[in-house]
């Protein structure tokens, strides 16, 4: 069995850091994975490093301090250039895996280079699935949401499937990086992530890009993640968060250059079903 590295970044985590790092141990335990976890710590105030640190005699356990918070670009492609697993995956610290089995992943990475991101089901507290996959956004979309995001209005997700949740394996335009399972050689034919984005949207840009490489990704209903939504960027619009978000969706679309629809050149099969079954 291919060794798998759980990459997770960390920033006041310490009411869910332990529990996703101990989801990992589970589940890698009972399914005899071998796997190492590298944690980049971007400045915690909190109890998160003690936390982390207090973990590591029983689960195999990197841990990265960063002397203040330095974004998830920046960070994440630290951890991602220590990896040593084949198959990589990146977590949010809010996120725990439920269940599935990483076998039937790493066997589908291995076995279809097409896939670039394989993305599992994340569903909520309340048992709900997540809208964690949706298609590439507008300039127009997004940037008509800010009156409604300054007064905390609710506006329809134009990005949003309408389908979704998806009942099989799916291609979308992307998924959140709240959990992402990927081959490591991924990083040599598309890149590491885009340190000019601090915080956001920099999951958007690398789909976009693997979707530019003739790669796919795709949605993994067989495996389920819970995700515990920490949503940082809507507590309010002119926090320092919120602003590099903005700054990030500027750069995006000036970046892949266009304002309705990217231009992504794919076959037919890519707009529906990956035609990967579900593996037991």
């Amino acid at each position: 069995m291919k060794k798998i590295s759980f990459v997770i970044l960390t920033w006041n985590s310490d009411q869910t850091i332990e529990t996703c790092l101990q989801s990992i141990a589970h589940i890698c335990g009972s399914q005899n994975i071998p796997y190492e976890i590298i944690v980049v710590d971007n400045g915690s105030s909190d109890s998160t490093v003690s936390i982390v640190d207090r973990n590591t005699a029983a689960i195999p356990i990197h841990l990265i301090q960063m002397p203040k918070n330095m974004g998830t670009t920046h960070s994440r492609n630290l951890a991602l250039r220590t990896c040593t697993g084949d198959i990589i995956c990146v977590m949010d610290s809010d996120a725990v895996l439920l269940e599935g089995n990483i076998r039937d992943v790493a066997d589908i990475l291995g076995g279809d280079d097409s896939i670039g991101i394989l993305a599992p089901k994340l569903i909520l507290t309340d048992g709900t699935a997540q809208h964690s996959v949706r298609k590439f956004p507008s300039a127009y979309g997004k940037f008509s949401r800010i009156p409604a995001i300054i007064f905390k209005l609710r506006l329809p997700n134009t990005d949003h499937y309408t389908d979704f949740p998806f009942t099989q394996p799916t291609d979308i335009d992307y998924a959140i990086s709240a959990c992402w399972f990927f081959r490591r050689n991924l990083l040599d034919s598309v890149g590491y992530l885009d340190e000019r984005i601090f915080y956001a949207p920099e999951d958007v840009d690398y789909c976009i890009r693997i979707w530019k490489m003739k790669k796919r990704v795709v949605f993994y209903p067989y495996f389920t993640v819970l995700h515990h939504v920490q949503r940082i960027t809507h507590k309010s619009f002119f926090s320092r968060i919120a602003l590099s978000h903005l700054f990030g969706l500027i750069y995006y679309f000036l970046k892949h250059r266009y304002i309705t629809t990217p231009k992504i050149r794919r076959t037919p099969s890519d707009a529906s079903h990956s035609g990967i079954s579900g593996m037991c």
